[in-house]
């Protein structure tokens, strides 16, 4: 071991003093470490050792792991039925459905029509311990297509001039071209009427009930029927394609119609012609996409504005047009 420095000064004057003594290596006790100048092992050699096995268990367990983290995603909380109740007689898609609440009965009449060619009719009442007690009652007529439009009269009954009140009816059409009556009260057939091709849509007069006005695609023609004769009163022919939709001003003075021709049309419900006619849509053809037009007009309601006078339909174009 080597002796300590002596103190020394620095550039100030002071004294400078090591606290220890500085060691040195002493070489008598060096030890002689040999080193492997090989070059060290390459990663890919590790990848190369591992059997196809290993391989093909790692994978297997990566693919597991990413299905359960995918599968633990897309489960999606449970649902709640919240309904008052529910009614599973169709087998089919649903297409038409419609309804009135009798307060006097404490009864909720539906009605409903499908893509399985049915139509039930659906009562239901609610007791007083708020639980609702259902019955359903299928409509006996054997349609061979699905069931397009469906209509109560009861929202429109009224004393006849006579005095006697209507029955309530259900209105039944169908893209096969039947059009039938039942009773509201038991779901018994009244009647059969015969029509036009097919029927897009059924309204009831809004004066009583008693008259049914009905449209057709396939003929583009709208039919009008009294129902306590049974007699069709009239047939209106004018549209250039399919009548797509229509029903009775809210007076029940005049009919408002719109079709795949772009057009809306007023008619005279007695004399059966065509008041005036509201071109909306310039559609080539007139006869629907199908048959290489436009798709014109889709639907209508009327009673708006001040007189109750004002329609509103809209179109495949995307767009809504008034009328007065």
């Amino acid at each position: 071991m080597a002796d300590a420095l002596p103190p020394t000064n620095n550039n100030n004057g002071d004294e400078e003093v090591f606290d220890e003594p500085p060691t040195f290596i002493d070489l008598n006790s060096a030890v002689e470490v040999k080193v492997d100048d090989a070059p060290a092992a390459d990663d890919d050699d590790d990848d190369a050792m591992m059997d196809d096995d290993e391989m093909a268990n790692d994978q297997n367990a990566t693919t597991n792991n990413a299905s359960a983290d995918e599968t633990t995603s897309n489960e999606q909380p449970p649902i709640i039925d919240q309904s008052k109740a529910t009614f599973t007689s169709h087998t089919d898609a649903i297409y038409a459905i419609t309804s009135h609440y009798d307060a006097q009965s404490n009864t909720l009449y539906i009605v409903s029509g499908g893509g399985d060619d049915r139509a039930y009719l659906h009562l239901m009442t609610t007791s007083n311990n708020n639980q609702a007690q259902t019955k359903t009652v299928p409509l006996a007529h054997p349609h061979t297509d699905s069931i397009s439009c469906v209509a109560l009269n009861t929202p429109y009954i009224t004393n006849d001039v006579s005095g006697t009140i209507q029955p309530n009816q259900i209105a039944i059409g169908s893209y096969d071209g039947s059009i039938v009556l039942y009773s509201t009260t038991d779901g018994s057939l009244v009647h059969v009427f015969e029509g036009p091709t097919d029927v897009e849509w059924a309204k009831f007069h809004p004066k009583g009930g008693t008259v049914l006005l009905v449209g057709s695609i396939a003929d583009g023609t709208i039919w009008m029927y009294h129902t306590p004769s049974k007699q069709c009163l009239q047939v209106f022919v004018g549209h250039e394609g399919g009548v797509t939709d229509g029903v009775f001003t809210p007076d029940g003075k005049a009919i408002v119609s719109c079709g795949q021709d772009g057009t809306v049309r007023v008619w005279a419900p007695k004399k059966g012609v065509c008041k005036h006619v509201f071109r909306l849509m310039d559609v080539t053809g007139g006869g629907g996409e199908e048959e290489g037009g436009g798709g014109g007009l889709t639907c209508l309601a009327v009673g708006g504005g001040q007189d109750g006078q004002l329609a509103i339909c809209g179109g495949e174009d995307g767009n809504a047009y008034v009328v007065h």
